[in-house]
């Protein structure tokens, strides 16, 4: 049984462009009814118990281990209110490695504050003085005095001045001081000790010269180490203890009944 499978179904008018036609309505999922359920499991007095979801878990495969069926992955989601596993649930090690590089490509360029002319465009080719290196800038941070560069020919290389043409009198110039090869090692952010994100301005001349860190102060959090904190933050999840599940199924039937017998009334 899928998710959705235990959810009573309504008629929406669907307005669904197919060709020169649109598609006739369709009975789907009320997913509406989640809160009502959300509410049942709650005023029950339902005992929730808490599970670290381990690499390569699904909800499917906790539901298994736990209640004996992996067609009951949808009460794993409820009683976390989760609606999309696709973004709510932790990605496994072989699938975050490519997640990580996809969202970001190419490499990143610190450029020295101090020597920047102007604002570099996203879009717009990138290329050095002293040689035929080129590449297409695709992000721009002031704050992080940093730029993302993809499709790169040739090399660059820390003390290249960069030159941009804007399509004005004046190109954009910048020294290229710190080059990261692959943008997922790049800095996300400085961390207090805590974790809290600081004021990147104070602090990331020191990181474009060459540093890593400043101990006791402030901790680099890579674009990598960033996804795979949040990644980890999904873990810890809770879950309804067995021995309450066959009446919490049973009280959810009992609404689903009550509702749809309000409604053909």
């Amino acid at each position: 049984m899928t998710f959705f499978g235990k959810f009573p179904l309504t008629t929406y008018d669907l307005e669904i462009p197919l060709g020169n036609k649109f598609a006739k309505p369709k009975t789907i999922t009320d997913i509406f009814k989640r809160i009502a359920l959300k509410q049942s499991l709650e005023e029950v007095g339902t005992v929730f118990g808490s599970y670290t979801i381990k690499d390569e878990d699904t909800p499917e495969i906790v539901a298994d281990k736990l209640y004996g069926s992996a067609g009951l992955h949808w009460v794993v989601l409820l009683a976390n209110d989760i609606i999309n596993p696709v973004f709510d649930w932790p990605l496994s090690e072989r699938e975050l490695v490519p997640f990580i590089a996809h969202k970001y490509p190419g490499s990143t360029f610190f450029l020295n504050s101090l020597l920047i002319s102007g604002q570099f465009r996203e879009g717009l080719d990138v290329t050095t003085v002293s040689s035929n290196a080129r590449g297409i800038v695709t992000a721009f941070d002031a704050n992080l005095s940093s730029m993302v560069v993809e499709n790169i020919f040739g090399v660059f290389q820390e003390g290249d001045t960069l030159v941009q043409d804007i399509g004005e009198l004046v190109p954009v110039t910048g020294e290229l001081t710190r080059r990261v090869t692959f943008s997922k090692d790049a800095l996300r952010f400085f961390a207090d000790p805590q974790g809290k994100p600081l004021n990147p301005l104070p602090l990331r001349d020191g990181y474009i010269q060459g540093g890593f860190g400043f101990p006791g102060i402030a901790d680099v959090v890579t674009n990598e180490q960033h996804e795979r904190n949040l990644n980890e933050s999904k873990r810890i999840i809770r879950l309804i203890h067995p021995d309450r599940l066959e009446e919490i199924l049973r009280d959810l039937e009992t609404i689903f009944r009550r509702n749809e017998l309000s409604r053909t009334l």
